[in-house]
């Protein structure tokens, strides 16, 4: 859809939750993208930033001048993703025309032109989850290790929890505002490890979730945030969530 071409379709209200640590080599061109993709709707940009010392934090600022539609969280520790992501979705839902809320990297390795596709999958549902492991769903960019360690850690959150879903650790998703909230008020990982939780969470409250596929690319420029120690930190959370849902299916 090209700007300028009439649309019959009702605009939307939509807030992009956006966490941010060092992203100053990412961020201008994230924003701009987003603005130009979703130019038909209701848009804000939330940014959660974790005291970022490279001047993401000037950047996007300057760039709420131009747009206007910008709010930057500027937190005094890095405290991680998963705390961010909560920050995020209670300031969105403090908005009270907000509709949908959409969670993304902002390294770039979640396509903006992949966020029309998800937010034409929400009705009827309550999460629609960027998929890099259903039909039509790719990964760019990565090395044969970095696929296993990832095939690796969905295929057992699958297995161990039965969530019939593919794709465990990814970021990117819509939510309803109704699911939106639901998150918010449970989750309380502050890492990486809060997808997994979202996912449980998503389950256990009974909330419909499907699965779109995207295209994943591994970021181009800045440094990783994936570390050793994050993978074992995950891996101990999945399997004390899972002994403590055992345990408590036999109390």
């Amino acid at each position: 859809m090209t700007k300028g071409r009439e649309s019959d379709r009702k605009h939307r209200s939509i807030c992009i939750v956006i966490p941010t640590y060092w992203e100053a080599v990412n961020i201008r061109t994230l924003i701009e993208d987003l603005e130009g993709c979703l130019y038909e709707d209701i848009l804000r940009i939330i940014i959660i930033d974790d005291n970022s010392q490279d001047g993401t934090v000037e950047i996007v600022e300057a760039l709420n001048e131009q747009y206007s539609n910008i709010v930057v969280n500027c937190r005094t520790n890095k405290t991680g993703v998963g705390s961010a992501i909560k920050d995020g979705l209670s300031m969105a839902l403090s908005l009270s025309d907000c509709e949908f809320i959409v969670t993304m990297d902002a390294d770039l390795s979640h396509r903006v032109d992949d966020i029309p596709g998800l937010l034409g999958e929400i009705d009827g549902v309550d999460i629609v989850q960027g998929s890099r492991y259903v039909s039509g769903g790719s990964i760019i960019g990565w090395g044969l290790l970095r696929r296993m360690i990832s095939w690796i850690a969905n295929t057992f959150c699958r297995l161990l929890f039965r969530t019939g879903i593919s794709d465990h650790t990814g970021f990117f998703c819509v939510s309803t505002r109704r699911a939106a909230q639901i998150l918010a008020d449970n989750l309380t990982c502050n890492g990486f490890e809060w997808a997994i939780e979202r996912t449980l969470i998503a389950k256990d409250s009974d909330l419909k979730v499907k699965e779109v596929p995207i295209t994943f690319i591994n970021r181009r420029s800045g440094q990783s945030k994936l570390k050793l120690s994050r993978i074992l930190t995950w891996s101990t959370f999945v399997a004390k969530t899972f002994v403590s849902r055992i345990r408590r299916k036999g109390a």
